[in-house]
């Protein structure tokens, strides 16, 4: 099977500022799709990651975020909210006119990075998450003020190369960061609730693992390709008077479903509240 990528000569040149994991992330999924390495270039914040990057990308690595940004037709800003005043110091100045500026950090608006970068710069704010790392991400995507729909084309086009990518208003944003970007920790949790459950039953708990992570991943690939809702294939499992009923029933009297939605309510709510603080901060600074 042929795994080399396909080549994107006309690819616009991206400046990815920060090489974390999501920055990283990022960096691999567009090389994998075939995006050149003369046409990104990155910054880092030492000497060793940059080296670890240059080795594993061939890409230019800059450890000056300006330098990285000149030239650039968009640029991803990869760093953490609480860096971000920074790093837009450092680069508004570098910041080519008409580049578009994808921001995948949590909490800030739209408006706080147009207030920092030229007057008319297109901002996209792009909520990613882990499972981009091997490509089954889940990016939620918003314009703010000045982008354009061939804006938001451009930044799914990117990102794209990390998994599903869809697009909603920025109000929204906080519901797919509570939905989809911490949704693996909630995964992860009910694996480990079941690993439990199967331990107390008398399994091996590397046994139980397997079987809990292995059936939840078969079941999310069999929602996605069935064309089922999830109902229907719940119901399809669910015999009256079998066990499966049973211990729905149990669950949903244990209070599953208001656990979900509490759980939910809690990270939008977080959400809102680090907005509230990282922009009172930068006010005030």
């Amino acid at each position: 099977m042929n795994t080399a990528p396909t080549p994107l000569p006309d690819a616009p040149r991206i400046a990815i500022i920060g090489t974390g994991v999501m920055g990283s992330t990022i960096l691999t999924a567009l090389r994998v799709a075939g995006w050149p390495q003369d046409r990104i270039t990155a910054a880092a914040r030492s000497e060793g990651n940059a080296k670890s990057v240059r080795e594993n990308h061939g890409i230019v690595v800059e450890l000056d975020a300006a330098a990285a940004v000149d030239g650039a037709d968009a640029v991803i800003l990869a760093v953490k909210p609480q860096d971000m005043a920074t790093a837009l110091g450092q680069i508004a100045d570098k910041v080519k006119e008409g580049a578009l500026v994808i921001t995948v950090a949590a909490a800030l608006p739209t408006s706080f990075y147009e207030e920092r970068l030229p007057e008319g710069t297109p901002v996209v704010r792009a909520m990613p998450n882990t499972p981009s790392i091997v490509a089954r991400g889940a990016t939620g995507i918003a314009a703010g003020a000045n982008a354009t729909p061939s804006h938001l084309q451009l930044a799914a086009g990117m990102l794209r190369a990390t998994g599903l990518v869809v697009a909603v208003d920025e109000a929204q944003i906080d519901a797919v960061a509570a939905i989809s970007g911490s949704g693996p920790a909630y995964f992860y949790a009910f694996v480990e609730a079941l690993t439990e459950a199967g331990v107390a039953q008398g399994l091996d708990r590397i046994l139980a693992t397997q079987l809990a992570a292995q059936t939840l991943v078969g079941s999310a690939f069999l929602l996605q390709h069935s064309g089922e809702s999830p109902q229907h294939l719940r119901q399809g499992v669910s015999s009256k008077g079998g066990t499966t009923l049973a211990a729905l029933s149990a669950m949903e009297n244990a209070g599953l479903q208001g656990v979900v939605a509490a759980g939910v309510n809690a990270a939008v709510a977080r959400a809102r509240e680090l907005s509230h603080e990282l922009t009172a901060t930068e006010d005030q600074a």
